[in-house]
C-alpha cells in the first residue's frame, strides 16, 4: 500500500511537471548555462540483497542448538531469503556544468533503511515430528554515501529536459557490526555481519522542471554493491550464502 501511494503522487507529479513545462515561455533561460550550482536531495529508497547461496549446505543438517533449540535436536536447513524495505535518503547536490549536454555531479548523502534475510528450517527431535521454523534476521543500515556522477542531459523542451545519469559511489555503513566483538554473540539466536563499506555502480534516469525560481528534478536510480558485504565467520547462517551483494532503488527529487 505504501509502495502504491509513492507511485500515484509520482504520476501525479510527472503530469503536472509535463503540462507545466508546455507553457509558451522559458523559465530560468540561463540556468544551463551556470559553471556551478548548488541544492538538496530528497528520497525514498528500497535496500535488497542479491544473493549467491552455497547449494551445498540446502538441506544439511546441524545442531539445533544454533537456532537456539534443545539439546537432542537437529536442524535441517531449507533455504535463505533476502527481503527489502523501504527507507529514505536526504543530500547535498554539487554540479558542475561541464558542456551543454554533460554534467559532473557530487551528491554526498545519509540513507536510512533496513535489510532482513529469511532462513527457512525444518527442527527434528526423536519424540516429536518435524516443524517448519522460520527465522528473519534485521540488518539496520545507514548510509553515508559519496557518489560521483555523470549526468547527459537531452535537449530542452520548454521547461523539461530529460536525462540519464550514471557513475560510481562509495558508501560507508553506520551500523555495521563489522568490528563489534562477538563473544555476546550467545545473547542473540543468531549473528550475521556486514562489512562496513561498499562501493556501488549506479544507473538512473530523470527529468528536469524549470519554474520561475528553481529547478526541480525527479529521478529514479539503481545501485547495485560491486563487493561481497557478507563477512563470513564460519556460521551456518554465513556458510549457507556464497556471495551477498547490496542493491538499492532510489526515487528522488532534487531542488536546485
Amino acid at each position: 500500500m505504501k509502495h502504491k501511494k509513492i507511485l500515484v503522487f509520482l504520476a501525479v507529479l510527472i503530469n503536472v511537471g509535463s503540462a507545466f513545462s508546455q507553457r509558451g515561455f522559458q523559465n530560468l533561460k540561463e540556468y544551463d548555462f551556470e559553471p556551478y550550482h548548488f541544492g538538496f536531495l530528497l528520497g525514498v529508497n528500497n535496500m535488497g540483497f542479491s544473493i549467491k547461496p552455497d547449494a551445498t549446505t540446502y538441506n544439511s543438517i546441524f545442531p539445533a542448538e544454533d537456532f537456539g533449540g534443545q539439546t537432542g535436536q537437529t536442524a535441517l536447513l531449507k533455504s535463505v531469503e533476502p527481503m527489502s524495505t523501504t527507507g529514505f535518503t536526504i543530500g547535498i547536490v554539487g554540479n558542475l556544468r561541464i558542456s551543454n549536454h554533460f554534467d559532473l555531479r557530487f551528491i554526498p548523502s545519509l540513507s536510512f533503511g533496513e535489510r532482513d534475510l529469511v532462513y527457512n528450517y525444518i527442527v527434528s527431535t526423536p519424540a516429536t515430528k518435524d516443524d517448519t521454523i522460520t527465522l528473519q534476521k534485521n540488518l539496520k543500515s545507514t548510509l553515508l554515501e559519496f557518489p560521483l556522477m555523470i549526468k547527459y542531459k537531452g535537449d530542452r523542451i520548454t521547461n523539461a529536459r530529460p536525462y540519464i545519469i550514471g557513475g560510481l559511489k562509495y558508501v560507508m555503513d553506520l551500523s555495521s557490526d563489522a568490528n563489534k566483538s562477538t563473544s555476546n554473540a550467545s545473547n542473540d539466536l543468531f549473528t550475521v555481519k556486514l562489512k562496513s563499506s561498499d562501493v556501488y555502480a549506479e544507473l538512473g534516469a530523470g527529468f528536469d522542471f524549470y519554474f520561475d525560481w528553481f529547478k526541480m528534478s525527479l529521478e529514479a536510480k539503481m545501485s547495485y554493491g560491486l563487493k561481497d558485504v557478507l563477512i563470513h565467520d564460519n556460521t551456518m547462517f554465513t556458510n549457507s550464502i556464497t556471495r551477498l551483494n547490496s542493491k538499492i532503488f532510489q526515487l528522488s527529487l532534487t531542488f536546485e
